[in-house]
């Protein structure tokens, strides 16, 4: 899924396509081992494509480049350092909202 299909919709999301995706996270859960939603080494990218509300929080916190190309390759940690912001402050702060809207 493409961040194009998270803005925009995709009414043509194959069911295989689903279970590919589970397949390649290994687990239908969001949740990582340490049951954060989101870690700091994540690539931005990533993260909103697992929790698109995630999108709208880190643009609030500053970082209103996260369509750009580099949120494919960079992790939240690497993001928030550009920005001048604390990256585990934001991945704690990004877990918590996510759980208070019930992500």
């Amino acid at each position: 899924m493409s961040l194009k299909d998270l803005f925009f919709g995709n009414d043509v999301e194959s069911e295989e396509t689903k279970v590919s995706e589970e397949l390649k996270n290994g687990a239908v859960a969001s949740e990582n081992k340490d049951g954060a939603l989101v870690t700091s080494d994540m690539l931005v990218g990533e993260i909103i494509t697992k929790h698109p509300l995630a999108a709208q929080f880190l643009m609030e916190c500053g970082m209103g480049c996260i369509h750009c190309p580099a949120s494919q390759m960079e992790s939240l940690l690497e993001a928030c350092a550009v920005h001048g912001i604390d990256g585990e402050e934001i991945t704690d702060a990004l877990n918590d909202y996510l759980l208070e809207h019930n992500v």
